[in-house]
């Protein structure tokens, strides 16, 4: 099932929008996924001490075959199913042994969806406690890639529902909680920023060590964390980003072109956190336009999902944002990308958002605003 619709989606380039059923491979697909639940329909009924995780692999699986079908609704559901499942197995099944990566999979997915919901995880919420700042100590130490990963994997879980919570606020909303977000963004910040200076001694006193492999790998995890610093510098500015931090733009971005000139293997779908977030911070704020259209024309050479997050879907709200922008500074605005390409992807945001219910209610886009500039735009 999942390689067939992966490999459909690979071939529309990461850009399908709903299931159909004209398509060989997706009666294929859905031929396996009606197989797979009956025959996890048949394993429960033997009392299988394995069933348990076997589910969780099938519900992963089903939330992978959906995203790659722009159901974003549908992958939430499966993603909540196996969550639910994950809880009560910890909680009621404590004598079965699940898959540590498998769980770390389930909980990096559902902290990623606070920007898909209401924002917040569904069952990892206890991320951003003062018990797990103070957990951050048995962190400080980093001498290999794992506690590295470890490091800045933890930071990522705290951050993001933050930004998931900041990002939909208005002004006046930000205003009146002002001390309280202030407080914790800059909480927040000093975790990053002490971070920087540990991964600072890790790379003097270790980084001769890594083989090319594990080098890319932190490279890739430095990006993540430089993406999630200035994502908290700015998230609680509503208006225009200050021509001030144009300077931490441009070398977030160049950060990115750097990695990615090295990268020569590049997947059509990772469950890790990758370059997208990082990308998406330069080619939606930067007060550069410019900058920002190189990300944008940067995003557009990797087709490929990071977890929930869609390539193409961040092009098109990018493309969006600043022609919204242009048009409210009154400038002149002709196609950026190649007008065919621009509509194939415009098309392909207004579907996917169309498709699920809770769109409105992602925090990076303003679902509500940027389908009625949608609407202006067509009228």
């Amino acid at each position: 099932m999942l390689a067939a619709l992966h490999e459909d989606s690979d071939a529309n380039e990461m850009r399908l929008s709903g299931e159909n059923l004209q398509r060989a491979r997706h009666r294929f697909a859905l031929q396996q996924a009606s197989r797979a639940c009956t025959h996890l329909s048949q394993r429960q009924a033997s009392n299988d001490p394995q069933y348990r995780e076997v589910m969780l692999v099938c519900c992963l699986l089903f939330v992978i075959s959906e995203l790659l079908l722009g159901r974003y609704d549908n992958a939430f559901q499966h993603l909540h199913s196996g969550l639910r499942v994950l809880k009560e197995t910890q909680h009621y099944h404590s004598t079965i042994s699940l898959d540590e990566s498998l769980v770390h999979i389930f909980g990096r997915l559902d902290i990623e969806s606070a920007h898909f919901g209401l924002g917040t995880p569904f069952l990892f919420t206890h991320f951003g406690t003062d018990d797990d700042v103070h957990t951050l100590d048995n962190f400080s130490i980093m001498r290999n890639v794992p506690d590295v990963h470890r490091r800045v994997t933890f930071l990522l879980n705290m951050g993001i529902p933050f930004l998931a919570r900041c990002w939909p606020l208005s002004a006046v909303e930000v205003a009146a909680e002002y001390d309280e977000l202030f407080q914790r963004q800059q909480q927040l910040l000093s975790l990053n920023y002490q971070f920087q200076h540990d991964f600072g001694i890790f790379c003097r006193d270790f980084s001769h060590n890594l083989c090319g492999r594990e080098q890319q790998a932190i490279d890739v995890l430095q990006l993540q964390s430089l993406g999630q610093i200035l994502s908290l510098k700015t998230c609680l500015i509503k208006g225009s980003v200050p021509a001030s931090l144009k300077p931490e733009y441009v070398a977030l971005f160049s950060a990115h072109q750097e990695f990615l000139a090295k990268c020569s293997d590049r997947p059509t779908l990772t469950l890790d956190y990758g370059v997208l977030p990082g990308l998406w911070v330069v080619a939606s704020q930067c007060p550069d336009y410019s900058i920002r259209l190189q990300a944008i024309h940067t995003l557009q050479t990797w087709p490929h999902c990071e977890g929930i997050i869609n390539s193409n879907l961040i092009v098109s709200m990018a493309l969006k944002k600043l022609k919204e922008e242009l048009r409210t500074h009154g400038h002149p605005y002709s196609s950026i990308i190649d007008a065919d390409m621009e509509e194939k992807l415009s098309r392909f945001l207004l579907d996917t958002l169309m498709s699920s219910q809770q769109s409105t209610n992602w925090s990076f886009i303003r679902g509500v605003d940027l389908l009625q500039r949608h609407s202006r735009v067509s009228a």
